[in-house]
């Protein structure tokens, strides 16, 4: 038994809306603070494991 979907069906979702417009500018400055962040919780994930490892060998 083979179920085919069409693309257009009601249960789609949508990737816009037509409620909401982001201008393009917007979605980059997103996109950029959203790369520095995760910059930022991989820079203080390393320190961690680093402080860590200071602090087993002191032990």
């Amino acid at each position: 038994m083979e179920v085919k979907k069409k693309i257009n069906s009601s249960n789609t979702p949508y990737f816009f809306s037509s409620e909401m417009i982001i201008t393009k500018k917007s979605l980059n400055e997103n996109q950029l603070k959203f790369t520095y962040q995760k910059q930022l919780i991989s820079d203080l994930d390393n320190k961690h494991k680093e402080w860590s490892k200071s602090i087993n060998r002191k032990f």
